[in-house]
């Protein structure tokens, strides 16, 4: 398993000692142009593109390392061809700072139609680098490691809080919501609603957000426990026995199975049992809260 942070940071060395300061001297549409110096660099978030609808993430850095923050960042993407890129659309990527940190991403979904390599060009919407822009190129996979959008999902049987003792043997979390762990993945999907799971350790994340992001699955549940069910999943399978101690941690057989290659992830499945939605790293209440409300104007009859 490796943690979103190391993926993260490692992207961000990958870019400085690679790209330096100099544009690409070939525009998006392929044709030769003047080198353009790029003040800007940008981190691909994402570590799970596929054909198909993406929540595609990225951080931009301005020419000290520094995270630029701006309202929104406007994301031009183009398909490489064999013989040149070809423009695909214009999107608009909404700012999501990170709690508890110097940091934050830039987010939109997008629906790749074409596997292989893409480009983007970015350029924050305000801010202190308005103006400004960069480019980068990245790999579009044929198929997702994790589920893919619109297909079932695995009807995992997870431990819950009739199998325990303590809530400290299911969770790194101190302070749980014991209605978290009440059902396992499998026993939610049969109740036929919708299914907001988190993947997270709260007291072993690297990056700092399982905690806030469980907190936000907290709020979430609170407001549509009525219309949805919610579930959180550790990572480790021995939370209660680590005491801090990375080395004792055993990853959970769930994450295996879910085939996660990141944490946290944050999954929405529909009251059919099927994918509707996927969240790599932290997600807004916002940004969770608005495609609950589709999976559940769908649902309604």
């Amino acid at each position: 398993m490796i943690h979103i942070s190391k993926v993260f940071f490692l992207s961000i060395f990958i870019v400085l000692i690679t790209t330096g300061c100099m544009g690409s001297n070939k525009s998006l549409n392929g044709q030769l142009t003047t080198p353009i110096v790029l003040k800007l660099r940008a981190v691909l978030g994402s570590t799970d593109l596929s054909t198909g609808k993406n929540r595609f993430t990225f951080a931009l850095l301005n020419d000290r390392s520094s995270i630029v923050r701006a309202s929104s960042a406007k994301l031009s993407l183009s398909y490489v061809g064999k013989k040149k890129a070809i423009q695909h659309k214009t999107l608009t990527a909404p700012f999501i700072e990170w709690p508890h940190r110097d940091g934050g991403i830039f987010a939109t979904n997008v629906d790749f139609p074409h596997s292989g390599t893409w480009l983007a060009e970015v350029s924050p919407s305000d801010g202190l680098s308005v103006g400004s822009f960069t480019r980068f190129s990245f790999e579009v996979n044929s198929n997702s490691s994790t589920t893919p959008v619109g297909t079932l999902v695995p009807k995992t049987k997870t431990k819950t809080s009739h199998e325990v003792p303590s809530l400290s043997q299911l969770t790194s979390d101190p302070n749980p919501d014991p209605d978290l762990y009440k059902m396992s993945i499998a026993q939610a999907i049969e109740t036929k609603k919708p299914l907001l799971l988190n993947f997270s350790t709260p007291a072993f994340c690297t990056s700092t957000t399982c905690g806030p992001q469980l907190d936000i699955i907290k709020k979430l549940k609170n407001v549509y426990e009525d219309k949805i069910n919610s579930i959180h999943v550790e990572i480790y399978e021995n939370p209660h026995e680590m005491k801090g101690n990375y080395a004792e941690g055993i990853p959970s057989p769930v994450v295996k199975e879910w085939n996660l290659p990141t944490e946290p992830w944050t999954f929405l499945v529909d009251g059919q049992g099927r994918m509707f939605a996927k969240f790599e790293g932290f997600s807004s209440y916002e940004e969770i809260a608005k495609t609950i409300i589709l999976v559940l104007d769908q649902t309604d009859p």
